[in-house]
């Protein structure tokens, strides 16, 4: 498995109120599968997401990514679990309006220590080939579609040759015809990068492109 998560437990503050968002979740995610988590607004699919990507932390239970115990990881290994084992597409693309697009993808690189920085270029300008955007390497994000931005997000979550990737409504900013074409590269993407994904959707025409669709609810998953 490429991620197993045993009764994972996570509740938030509010004021002196504790409200709980997940309630005892255990899942397992094979290597190379496609899952989409769907549910409500508000019932925790983003916080799901945040803690495989070990951007959150776990009340309790315990989350292993690629063989690795997340609940037992310092912040410097978490920090490096998040930059060489996760790749994250997220609603609003969050690329850098000074840099160019080439740039942007080469941004979660930078902190490679020893890497080759010509066969990382390569890579990022082979990227971008593959999501269509090989006439806007020098362009900067004001200068792209909306749908052009969050491609270039794909092809930046993937520079690190990540094992899972993460996207949280990929397609809950775009137009209709972009959110089809951006479906359609996600697609091409798992196939040619044989790379694990787990999304959360509120659509559910990109949700039936997923291998596995998750419900949550009342913070606990069920299988359809």
């Amino acid at each position: 498995m490429l991620a197993e998560l045993t009764n994972v437990t996570k509740s938030y503050q509010s004021g002196s109120v504790t409200v709980p968002v997940l309630n005892g979740i255990s899942l397992n995610i094979a290597e190379g599968e496609t899952v989409a988590i769907t549910g409500p607004s508000g019932c925790g699919k983003s916080t799901l997401l945040n803690l495989l990507g070990a951007l959150d932390q776990a009340d309790s239970g315990e989350i292993r990514v690629a063989g690795r115990d997340l609940t037992k990881l310092d912040t410097q290994q978490l920090a490096e679990f998040r930059n060489t084992t996760v790749g994250f597409v997220f609603q609003l693309h969050h690329l850098l309006p000074q840099c160019t697009v080439l740039e942007n993808v080469l941004v979660p690189s930078i902190v490679r220590k020893g890497a080759d920085r010509a066969a990382l270029r390569a890579r990022a300008a082979q990227l971008l080939e593959a999501v269509g955007l090989s006439h806007r390497l020098d362009h900067r994000p004001g200068q792209l579609s909306g749908g052009e931005r969050q491609r270039a997000a794909v092809a930046r979550a993937l520079i690190n040759s990540p094992k899972l990737l993460l996207a949280d409504e990929p397609t809950g900013a775009l137009d209709r015809a972009s959110a089809e074409r951006l479906a359609d590269l996600l697609a091409e993407v798992h196939q040619r990068e044989k790379i694990t994904i787990v999304m959360v959707t509120h659509a559910p025409e990109l949700a039936r492109r997923m291998g596995r669709v998750l419900p949550l609810l009342d913070g606990r998953l069920s299988a359809v």
